[in-house]
Order: C-alpha cells, then sequence, then structure tokens
C-alpha cells in the first residue's frame, strides 16, 4: 500500500498556556481532497501554518512526499514550497501596485533558476526562464477566467475574482498539495458554485487538496473525506454522510443538550 502524501504524527503545538494543537495525527493521500473543519478557535489555520513552516510545533512530524519523505518541521516556508507545497490565506494578500499577471508571475519565480548577474545580463538562461514564466503565467491567467483583466491591478477586482487571482498564483508555484484556507470566506452563493468548479477541476492536475471552511454546504460535497478538528484535537474522520452524523461533531458546532425541563 503506497505511504500517504502528507502524514502528520502527534503535532502539538502551544501558545504559552494555550494548547492549539494537541497530539494532532492526520493523513492525506495522493489526489484526495480532504475538507478540515471545526468551530472557530479549533486549530485548522494553526495546523497549516505549522504545515507550511510559518510556525514550529513543540512536538511532533510532519512528513511529505510519496516516494523520498521529505520531514517538514525546521524547514523554511519557502524550502516547504520547494517541496511541492503551496497555499491561500483566509484573508486575501495581494499586491497593491500590481496586476493580476504580475501577482501569477511572482508565483513562477519559485521554480526559476538563473541568477541576478544571468538576468541583468541578458543570457540566454535568463531569457529562457522569463519566457517560459510568462507563458506560464499566461496560461493559468486564461485558465482561471480572468484574461480581460490580466493587466488591471488586482485589488481592483471583485472579491470573487480576487480569490482566483490567489489560486493561480498558488498554482503557479506547481504544488503537488494545496491547502486552500477558507478560500469561500466573504463569496456570495452564485460565487461559492463557481468556486467549487474550480476547485474539482484543480483535481484534474493531479493536485491533492486540503480545504478549510465553515460552510458545511461548501466543504461537504467536493470533500473525498472530512476531518474535524475541536479544541486543538481530532474529534472525528471520514465521508461526509459519517461526520455530520456524529454526535462529538454535532455536539463541537451546536452544543451539548440541556438535561434541565
Amino acid at each position: 500500500m503506497p505511504s500517504p502524501l502528507l502524514e502528520i504524527n502527534r503535532l502539538t503545538k502551544r501558545f504559552g498556556g494555550v494548547v492549539a494543537l494537541s497530539e494532532v495525527t492526520v493523513t492525506v493521500e495522493a489526489h484526495e481532497i480532504v475538507g478540515l473543519i471545526g468551530p472557530n478557535g479549533a486549530g485548522k489555520t494553526t495546523l497549516f501554518n505549522c504545515i507550511t513552516g510559518l510556525l514550529r510545533p513543540e512536538e511532533g512530524t510532519i512528513a511529505f512526499g510519496r516516494e523520498s519523505r521529505e520531514p517538514l518541521v525546521g524547514l523554511a516556508a519557502h524550502e516547504i514550497v520547494q517541496c511541492g507545497i503551496a497555499r491561500t490565506f483566509q484573508n486575501i494578500r495581494l499586491f497593491a501596485h500590481l496586476t493580476v499577471l504580475e501577482h501569477v508571475l511572482v508565483g513562477t519565480y519559485i521554480r526559476t533558476h538563473a541568477g541576478l548577474l544571468s538576468a541583468v545580463l541578458r543570457r540566454r538562461e535568463a531569457r529562457h526562464e522569463e519566457r517560459w514564466a510568462l507563458d506560464r503565467a499566461m496560461g493559468l491567467v486564461e485558465e482561471f477566467g480572468l484574461s480581460r483583466r490580466a493587466h488591471e491591478p488586482a485589488v481592483s477586482l471583485p472579491f470573487g475574482l480576487q480569490r482566483r487571482v490567489e489560486l493561480a498564483r498558488a498554482m503557479a508555484l506547481e504544488p503537488e498539495l494545496l491547502l486552500l484556507d477558507e478560500p469561500a470566506a466573504g463569496l456570495n452563493p452564485t460565487e461559492k458554485q463557481d468556486l467549487l468548479g474550480v476547485i474539482q477541476r484543480l483535481r484534474t492536475h493531479g493536485l491533492t487538496i486540503v480545504l478549510i471552511d465553515h460552510d458545511m454546504r461548501f466543504v461537504m460535497p467536493v470533500s473525498d473525506r472530512v476531518i474535524v478538528l475541536d479544541y486543538g484535537r481530532v474529534i472525528a474522520a471520514g465521508s461526509s454522510s459519517a461526520v455530520q452524523n456524529d454526535p462529538r461533531v454535532i455536539e463541537a458546532y451546536l452544543g451539548k443538550p440541556s438535561t434541565q425541563q
């Protein structure tokens, strides 16, 4: 049986006296779409931050890769990107003065190798990589339906299109694993449906996706498997239907029924 693409074992993260993650053990198989849900403060974004090197856990391990297993704890964020992991953020993070195309170009540079001197002297290697980066970025701009807005400032776009810019930039990193932190936040129902279609199409790139969102109606239809965190612990994992009917999940979202008459 092949090893999981992502394997997290007994991960613990503390902030002073607050335990944000407590012995979290999670596996993600290649080509899965996994929904990661839980109430506010459950530890979902903290888990993403540990995977991507923005936070370092006190205990536990994170291993990534199908063949060569790469331990991620202790690596810098850019080194983790180079391993094949990209993410988006709950709050959109766009540069104020860059166009849509320039945002996606930023993502391509992690995959280029020509140095500063080569770029300044316009050597063949640098020119070849520039053409590749531009072609790659334009292809993603088209794929995400942004061609007509390619040369407009990204921050001037409607909110739903800004989310697409973030996704296109993340895809420019050529990841194997894509972590989406509440990508539907702030979107209207039509935009959410469009985004569901985009996420389902991303699977055709051979991607593995882990998706955080509070909207169960958004997460459940697209997820092969759902993992539930509460107070930093995994309380349930399984199919959408099994998780929805789990008493622990119902209690985490709705509270414990009162026994008083």
